[in-house]
């Protein structure tokens, strides 16, 4: 039995557990590879991503883009299939009462600088992911934590203050991932740019904007993996570059496939292509916090103004689906399927605007420089100008993305989401007044008290109400033009077989090439 999707109530939990604590040891692979029979082992799997990533440390990475690398150096404590169901991972775990999760970890697991993965260790992570003053973003993933209690060598406790339903999906997921306490004590600042983690691969070198080179990791607690010797991603901006490097066979994986080149690379021979509904979103943050969209009147102007249906068609070339919310297709106990809370409407857009004192609005859109995204960007400039908004287009590179959100220096920026298995991964940390990834200065007390008490309630049809109730509040204000569901588009050479997930992610722990 696995865990409910939408938010385990406590009996579940502990019937789950006692179902997965017998699994959590046999060393069996959480989900099947590719195309069947005996992986062979061996190899180098070159990866032609979108971009470098900012830190190797899993308690500080929040880009988009540095999620490719993380699962392939860290381990996540818990592990979630590409259907969404949670799976034992370096842990067990069962509930004692509605605030307490009792863990147990895999006997004999190492870091990969050979230190042991143990309750002290554990805890140790906890912390400091929960310490304010490092200002680890996982801290908010984490939820209202009272204590992480050691209770023996490998078993640990973690009290809430209050119940959090999303909790096991959280360890899924980037506060799962746990780094060597001892690497991190050694190196310092340097353990940014040599991670030392539990997962299948560890860090070889580092080189900035060219190439991260990783091998495998004998201690690795999955039997007789990972197959492959070694990974290398290499950062390829330009996707015409990563495609030609793929069909070339330079490398043998991409990360991101343009909409556009998909069903071209269907029917190439020697590739083979894997799509898979995300539980992301892609949109734009509206900067609250300065003129023009510190006024409600405005930013509903530009919904007003906008049809994502075209961006759908000329952009996405129909792949993926239109995002009206925060709220992914897969997350499917909370999706409203008929939620639409804005049409294209020029007339409106204009009296909104009008109303506003602002008839014609000046912004800019910032972007990074990726043709797909431009692309967008100048099909909502277009039809905002149409509105009689006045907007200019700025183009930025990919590691400074998150960098211009936290510090607000946009109008309209890009805001793209690899997305959690829970609602609340989806809308937390956005929404709330406080929340790291809220970088539209958005503020809205009700919104923000709700989205806490969905974490405290277990009840699936409550928790449903909830989250949908807060996307329509959160469509009214509009503090994000809602922009797309992204499926995870990539592609491969027909020799790799591997899973692919539906954040994009790569977890290659069962991949292989064929001869």
């Amino acid at each position: 039995m696995t865990i409910e999707k939408s938010g385990p109530n406590r009996r579940q939990v502990i019937q789950s557990a006692a179902g997965l604590a017998t699994f959590a040891m046999t060393g069996l692979p959480g989900h099947a590879f590719g195309q069947g029979g005996t992986p062979r082992r061996g190899g180098t799997l070159t990866i032609g991503v979108v971009s470098d990533p900012v830190t190797l440390d899993p308690a500080f990475f929040s880009s988009f883009f540095e999620i490719y690398a993380q699962y392939l150096m860290h381990e996540p404590l818990l592990s979630i299939t590409p259907d969404l169901a949670i799976e034992p991972g370096l842990a067990s775990f069962e509930m004692k009462d509605d605030l307490t999760y009792l863990f147990n970890l895999r006997p004999g697991i190492t870091f990969h600088d050979g230190t042991a993965f143990d309750a002290k260790a554990a805890k140790w992570n906890f912390d400091r992911m929960l310490d304010a003053k490092t200002g680890s973003p996982r801290r908010s993933d984490l939820g209202p934590i009272d204590a992480v209690e050691v209770t023996g060598d490998r078993s640990f406790s973690v009290r809430f203050k209050q119940p959090f339903a999303p909790f096991p999906h959280v360890l899924t997921n980037r506060a799962g991932l746990f780094a060597s306490p001892a690497a991190v004590e050694r190196l310092g600042a340097d353990f940014a740019t040599r991670a030392v983690g539990a997962g299948p691969f560890k860090v070889v070198s580092w080189t900035k904007n060219a190439e991260l080179i990783l091998e495998r990791f004998d201690g690795y607690w999955r039997t007789g993996m990972p197959y492959l010797d070694r990974i290398v991603l290499r950062p390829m901006p330009d996707e015409t570059v990563r495609l030609a490097n793929l069909r070339s066979g330079t490398v043998q994986l991409v990360d991101s496939v343009p909409p556009q080149n998909f069903r071209t690379l269907e029917r190439e021979r020697g590739l083979k292509t894997s799509e898979k509904g995300g539980v992301g979103f892609n949109g734009f943050s509206l900067n609250t916090t300065r003129a023009p969209f510190d006024d409600k009147r405005v930013r509903q102007a530009l919904m007003f103004a906008v049809d994502m249906d075209a961006v759908q068609r000329a952009a996405y070339f129909n792949t993926g689906q239109v995002a009206h919310g925060p709220i992914s297709p897969p997350l499917a106990f909370a999706f409203d399927k008929n939620f639409r809370p804005y049409r294209r409407d020029l007339a409106r857009a204009r009296a909104l605007l009008a109303e506003a004192g602002k008839p014609q609005a000046a912004f800019e859109i910032t972007v990074i420089n990726s043709p797909l995204v431009i692309r967008i960007a100048e099909i909502i400039q277009a039809q905002a100008n149409e509105a009689g908004f006045k907007a200019t287009i700025k183009q930025i590179d990919g590691t400074s993305l998150i960098t211009v959100l936290r510090g607000k220096t946009f109008d309209l920026c890009y805001s793209p989401w690899a997305g959690r298995s829970d609602p609340d991964g989806n809308m937390f940390n956005w929404f709330t007044i406080d929340g790291p990834n809220n970088f539209a200065g958005y503020k809205n007390e009700a919104v923000d008290r709700m989205l806490k008490e969905a974490r405290s309630v277990t009840n699936v049809a409550r928790r449903a109400s909830i989250y949908r109730q807060v996307e329509q509040m959160i469509a009214d204000d509009a503090p994000m033009l809602f922009v797309h569901f992204d499926a995870a588009l990539q592609a491969a050479t027909e020799k790799l077989n591997w899973t692919q997930h539906p954040d994009g992610s790569f977890r290659l722990f069962n991949a292989s090439l064929s001869e």
